[in-house]
């Protein structure tokens, strides 16, 4: 049985895959098994795949969900047999050491739960953006109370997560399309991380992206705020975090949907924000310029 079990889940990238799964192949951590669930391509994403003679990788087709990345994500890990399991999107590449450093930690320290790492984004034209935390070194201690007040992004593409935590937490959150921000909040809730402050995952940005949909990240911004009602109803928040978490998050959605246009959806936001958080000036200054 492979100590650590990679899952992509993917949808029309092969013209991109080839570059993922090589980055994955070459680790220098080698005890792994790569599962690749595939949502219905109909492109040469198989034969992609296929084209790497190894036995690591196990291919699986479902049934086309449009990207449904939670139920794709419950079916990849029925699959897996590790003990720890790290995720890849089929568009993003790793450092070679990116499984050996963060095994390292969690192999000696059973009390962290899982581990993420910083980014570095690029695009055809080369790097975008070299890091997302603009940090040196490691971290290791709790950070729920970073994520509750929208002051930490984890991208789940850098996830190295032990599987006895996921079987705590349970399943994902198959009502919502992704939920990504769901699974990180409540193990950032029951358990410690290990943040490596280096770019080991560089995340590729191309039309395709999923995050280029307007309708979708509105989407994600909804499930972002489910999230925070589904801890508060389970007792995991006290009603003043979950006020004061609900109105920051709203300002902020409410910046970005401003960025794109959809002023409807940002006076919305403030709205809520201020709903939640009545003194907070930036927000009364933003609706009232949104109302002239």
């Amino acid at each position: 049985m492979a100590r650590v079990s990679v899952v992509t889940c993917t949808y029309n990238r092969g013209h991109l895959i080839g570059e993922t799964i090589a980055s994955v192949l070459t680790q220098t951590f080698r005890d792994f098994e790569y599962i690749i669930v595939d949502d219905g391509s109909d492109d040469n994403t198989e034969e992609v795949v296929n084209s790497f003679n190894d036995e690591r990788i196990k291919y699986f087709q479902h049934v086309r969900t449009r990207g449904h990345l939670s139920v794709l994500r419950n079916f990849a890990h029925t699959k897996c047999d590790g003990e720890y399991i790290a995720y890849v999107d089929s568009d993003d590449l790793w450092e070679k050491d990116k499984l050996e450093i963060q095994l390292n930690v969690l192999g000696n320290n059973p009390v962290i739960g899982f581990s993420f790492t910083d980014i570095e984004t690029f695009n055809y034209k080369g790097v975008i953006q070299r890091s997302l935390y603009k940090k040196k070194g490691e971290f290791t201690g709790n950070v729920f109370s970073q994520m509750l007040w929208n002051k930490l992004i984890i991208c789940h593409t850098t996830l190295l997560i032990r599987r006895s935590c996921l079987d705590k937490i349970g399943p994902m959150d198959e009502t919502m399309h992704s939920g990504d921000h769901d699974r990180v909040f409540y193990l950032s809730r029951y358990f410690d991380a290990f943040v490596v402050f280096r770019p080991l995952v560089h995340v590729r940005k191309h039309p395709q992206n999923s995050t280029g949909d307007p309708v979708l990240s509105l989407q994600l911004l909804e499930e972002h705020h489910r999230t925070l009602h589904k801890l508060y109803h389970e007792n995991l928040i006290s009603t003043r975090e979950f006020k004061k978490a609900y109105a920051i998050t709203s300002y902020s959605f409410g910046i970005q949907v401003l960025a794109t246009g959809n002023y409807l959806a940002a006076r919305q936001y403030f709205s809520i924000c201020l709903a939640n958080r009545p003194f907070y000036w930036k927000a009364w200054i933003r609706k009232a310029l949104l109302s002239k």
